[in-house]
């Protein structure tokens, strides 16, 4: 937007003041016969604006006044200049035909000595307060740049699309909080405004919110009940409280002004004011007696926040009793939802920086990944030169996906529901899991390790996301997801499908190889609880072994480093040489030592041909850290074997007790 302030900044290079407009600024008050007496002829004029009246050398008036800047309220309003200071000031006069009535000469001092009283950066300031010969009562103050927020109003009701786009709900609720500060600090000088309105809030060119137009101002208490004011019904009825229609401005309250507060904000909200009429007599009707219509159903196709509707409706209570205490109570209000909205934005702005970041990095290792795609897909499986390049590649492909997930998980921990973030992670789990883990071909083992950790972190933090993203890639290769089934375990099908032919060289692809592995594990009681998505770092950790009868699996007195899960085949359970149970497939051996890290209690041993799933005591335990159903599982089979422990500890009891028994009744017998 063009303003004065930005024009004659663009004019004016910074530092350097424009010289005076006139060569020679010397006058005839006091402070100009001062400086010629010992010589002095100050040129600089930083204050004065390029379209102030000329400085007049032969006047002995401190003020050159020019142009008519306003009129209302029994006076006019001009641009001029202070001689003295060699600044634009607005020059305020009593109307002429005024000048006779003691009524308004009284209101028009009562007004400058508010606004004078009134010392507030939201509010304007008062200068002088004079007689000036043959004009009559005036008073200075600051000269305004800018525009009303009437006049951005206006703008934004006829769509100008700059000013829609510049001034946002957000900022209009900006420039609301400054006009209650200017009242707070007004109402406890004890000074209430009596005509708030948009027309009286000017917006400075660089932000600066002043609350102009004291006029109908009004002193509480005892002097305020001598102010020409006092016995006055004034206002605009658009922004007039009930009360202010019905009394005289003796009896009235701050209320009024929050009141006029409340019609503000539902103007912002709605580009409407909730009462009007044809006539001023109408409006003050429908003030009165009108029904109160919502913000949020004036205006059904605005933004309108819940808890700024409420604010604005216990503003505009009829009954005074039921409005807001004070402006300060209605500004902790709005402070708190902007507070809320301010870290909401500051969070929207991290989750897109985040998601910029990590499109980035994966724009960048487009061709890498395309290079692998083709690779994959044209090699064998035993061509040791390329697949020595498709590790090159998935090493870097690796370091480009833990640099997105790491920037991903931070964003997760301070943005709560943020959907780019999760829709972001949910694209880049399918990457992963295409590239790397399982991937076409399997990767070495450290980096199938490390797309397994990253896919744990992404499925924590973005599951439904993730099923959405794999939905999608499923449709575009032309299948559809059984709705009845796992979402990503079929997903994960479709895959394994779409890829059947990279089959062909060992009977099964990886990724159908995994599939059948999660199937397996579903149906050991340890892992039964888990979601499938979470199997995957144990199906990655679990290592295929297979014995020979005979064979120790694990021995007594040996530290527990890891655990078995019996495929096919069956062991036994021996300690010090007595067999104490025997277990087949779907069963997990030694996991007790593994928890508790304790050197086992008994041995495994192989009874018939056995394959199992060997996972390490290390792995184990960082994939239960991670992942709480997993851990919950264990704490259920804890309980189990604790449980089983606990009968058999007290069937062993009875059955000594009994035993005892029976012998104490043959020692009787004897006897």
């Amino acid at each position: 937007m063009d303003t004065p302030a930005l024009r004659r900044a663009r004019a004016t290079p910074p530092l350097e003041p424009r010289p005076a407009p006139v060569a020679d600024a010397a006058s005839f008050t006091d402070l100009a016969r001062y400086c010629e007496k010992i010589n002095i002829h100050p040129r600089i004029s930083p204050g004065m604006d390029e379209d102030a009246p000329e400085l007049d050398p032969s006047s002995e008036q401190r003020y050159v006044v020019g142009d008519e800047l306003g009129r209302g309220g029994g006076g006019v309003v001009r641009l001029a200049v202070d001689r003295n200071l060699r600044r634009s000031v607005a020059l305020k006069s009593l109307a002429r035909e005024h000048s006779q009535s003691a009524l308004h000469v009284q209101a028009f001092l009562e007004e400058a000595i508010i606004t004078g009283g009134l010392e507030h950066p939201n509010i304007v300031p008062a200068y002088e307060l004079g007689v000036r010969p043959g004009e009559g009562l005036f008073y200075t103050m600051k000269r305004l740049d800018g525009q009303t927020l009437s006049e951005i109003l206006d703008r934004l009701r006829a769509r100008d699309p700059e000013y829609t786009e510049h001034f946002t709900l957000y900022r209009l609720l900006g420039f609301f909080i400054e006009i209650c500060r200017a009242l707070i600090y007004a109402h406890g000088r004890g000074v209430i405004h009596s005509d708030l309105k948009p027309e009286n809030v000017v917006i400075g060119d660089y932000g600066e919110v002043t609350v102009v137009d004291w006029g109908l101002a009004q002193v509480l208490g005892p002097d305020g009940a001598h102010q020409a004011r006092a016995h006055m019904r004034a206002g605009t009825p658009e922004y007039m409280a009930p009360e202010q229609i019905t009394r005289e401005g003796s009896e009235l309250d701050a209320r009024v002004d929050i009141w006029a507060l409340g019609v503000i904000l539902y103007e912002l909200l709605t580009l409407t004011v909730p009462y009007s009429g044809a006539t001023a007599r109408e409006t003050a009707g429908a003030v009165l007696l009108g029904p109160y219509e919502p913000p949020s159903e004036r205006a059904p196709n605005r933004v309108v926040p819940a808890a700024i509707e409420e604010i604005v409706t216990r503003a505009l209570q009829k009954q005074p009793e039921f409005r807001y205490v004070s402006v300060a109570e209605m500004l902790w209000d709005i402070d708190a939802y902007l507070a809320g909205a301010r870290e909401q934005l500051r969070q929207t702005e991290l989750a897109q920086r985040t998601v910029d970041q990590v499109e980035a990095i994966l724009a960048g290792n487009l061709s890498v990944e395309h290079d692998l795609e083709l690779l994959q897909s044209a090699t064998g499986f035993d061509d040791d030169d390329a697949s020595g390049r498709m590790g090159e590649m998935q090493h870097i492909l690796a370091d480009a996906y833990q640099q997105c997930v790491r920037h991903l998980r931070r964003a997760f921990r301070r943005v709560r529901n943020a959907t780019i973030l999760e829709e972001c992670a949910g694209g880049l789990y399918w990457r992963i899991f295409t590239n790397l883990y399982p991937g076409r071909v399997q990767a070495p083992r450290v980096l199938a390790q490390i797309g397994s950790d990253m896919l744990m972190t992404l499925g924590v933090h973005a599951l439904p996301a993730i099923v959405r993203a794999g939905t999608e890639i499923a449709r575009a290769r032309g299948h559809s997801i059984d709705e009845d089934d796992n979402p990503w375990l079929a997903i994960v099908r479709t895959l394994t499908e779409s890829r059947s032919g990279d089959a062909t060289r060992r009977g099964v692809s990886t990724i159908a190889r995994f599939v059948s592995r999660i199937a397996f594990l579903r149906s050991v009681p340890m892992f039964e609880r888990i979601p499938d998505h979470n199997l995957l770092p144990v199906c990655e950790a679990c290592e295929e072994r297979s014995y020979d009868p005979g064979e120790v699996i694990f021995a007594q007195g040996e530290k527990g480093d890891a655990l078995c899960v019996i495929v096919d085949g069956s062991v036994s359970i021996v300690r010090d040489g007595a067999e104490l149970n025997t277990c087949g497939p779907h069963s997990c051996v030694g996991e007790i030592a593994v928890l508790g890290e304790t050197t086992r209690t008994a041995s495994v041993v192989a009874r018939t041909r056995t394959v199992g799933l060997i996972l390490a005591t290390e792995r184990f335990r960082a994939i239960a850290v991670q992942n709480g159903e997993l851990a919950m599982g264990l704490v259920a089979i804890l309980n189990e074997r604790l449980h089983v422990a606990m009968e058999r500890e007290a069937a062993l009891r009875s059955l000594t007790n009994t035993l005892l028994e029976k012998q104490s009744e043959k020692k009787d017998r004897r006897g």
